[in-house]
């Protein structure tokens, strides 16, 4: 295990980048060295009521201390997420919030803000809305509702997968059932053995998957809200539900393996080390058998306590031998060598 001297930051960089921070979001970068994170503003400062400020910070893991990283500071991004795109995409840091603005940051090229995600709502009484940016495979991938799927493309732009249409409701007069369709038609999670074999699931049991040429929607045995999707390269398909239930499946069927008993809903999934791991703001888990067990008491796959801390969202790199965590004020990395911690802000403040 790493010390604190052998950290991502020391004292001095760790006031200019992360003081005052939690880590909401992670992503392994494009290139062997290179990781991003979402830093969003503690609620606890008196100028709130103005949004809290967001950054999208990127690091080198083997550049001085001193510039290793860079920052881009900004405005309240509600609700963002990132994400990175590897080759042959254009290789590149991708954060977008629920209202399509985004962030980006490819070294040496281009950096900042970006146009928004574009959308034509002429002629509808609504909008596309953002709720999390993902890869799958080597492209990045924003999605959201009304069950909306955008694909991020070379040269910084972005293609809306329309196969998946519009729930009716939308396009239609009746304010009611646009109303009622607002909680049924939003897409949280999507993943895939490869970008020909995607998952995306969302509100009320919505599963839809992609086969390399079209989009189709799945009968699933539950309408609750499915809020997390991984696969196994062996094809296997597991989905998490608003209450902590696991199902396993194959796009034909789908059976419970267990149910964890949860507050809130898990807000990470990803397979690794031949298991499959999830997480929320809680901590993370690992799938034992047929349990999913806190990961910091697991016996097949142990956690360091000092990691579990920090283990409440996930990243896995595409080709699958590193596990990226965060949360809290802090990070760490799972790859042969074993768990390394990046970096912690509880540490590096009262040192």
């Amino acid at each position: 295990m790493m010390n604190r001297e052998e950290m991502i930051f020391n004292k001095k960089t760790w006031e200019i980048v992360g003081k005052g921070f939690f880590v909401q979001d992670c992503t392994i970068g494009f290139e062997d060295g290179r990781i991003g994170f979402l830093f969003v503003e503690n609620d606890e400062h008196s100028h709130i009521d103005d949004g809290w400020e967001t950054r999208l910070v990127a690091i080198r893991l083997n550049a001085p201390l001193e510039t290793n990283y860079y920052v881009r500071k900004g405005g309240n991004m509600t609700h963002s997420s990132i994400a990175s795109a590897w080759v042959p995409r254009q290789t590149e840091f991708v954060m977008a919030d629920s209202y399509r603005r985004v962030w980006t940051y490819k070294p040496k090229t281009y950096k900042g803000s970006e146009s928004d995600i574009p959308f034509d709502s002429a002629g509808h009484d609504f909008d596309a809305v953002i709720t999390n940016t993902v890869r799958v495979g080597s492209t990045v991938y924003a999605i959201g509702g009304p069950l909306r799927i955008f694909e991020r493309l070379n040269g910084q732009q972005w293609k809306e997968l329309t196969d998946i249409p519009i729930p009716p409701a939308f396009t239609g007069t009746d304010r009611k059932k646009l109303i009622e369709a607002v909680g049924q038609s939003f897409f949280f999670d999507l993943a895939g053995v490869s970008e020909d074999n995607m998952y995306a699931v969302g509100d009320a049991g919505i599963v839809w998957h992609f086969d390399g040429k079209t989009w189709a929607q799945l009968a699933f045995p539950s309408d609750l809200r499915l809020v997390t999707v991984s696969c196994s390269p062996h094809g296997d398909v597991y989905i998490t539900d608003l209450r902590g239930t696991l199902w396993k499946g194959n796009g034909k069927k789908w059976d419970v393996v267990c149910s964890v008993p949860l507050s809130i809903p898990f807000a990470d999934s990803a397979w690794f080390d031949g298991t499959l791991w999830c997480a929320n703001d809680y901590g993370m888990y690992v799938l034992e058998g047929n349990e999913l067990v806190q990961a910091h008491m697991s016996k097949q796959h142990p956690v360091p306590a000092d990691v579990a801390y920090h283990s409440h969202r996930i990243d896995v790199s595409p080709d699958g031998t590193t596990m990226l965590v965060c949360g809290r004020d802090g990070a760490a990395m799972l790859d042969a060598n074993g768990w390394t911690i990046l970096f912690s802000g509880m540490d590096l403040e009262s040192s």
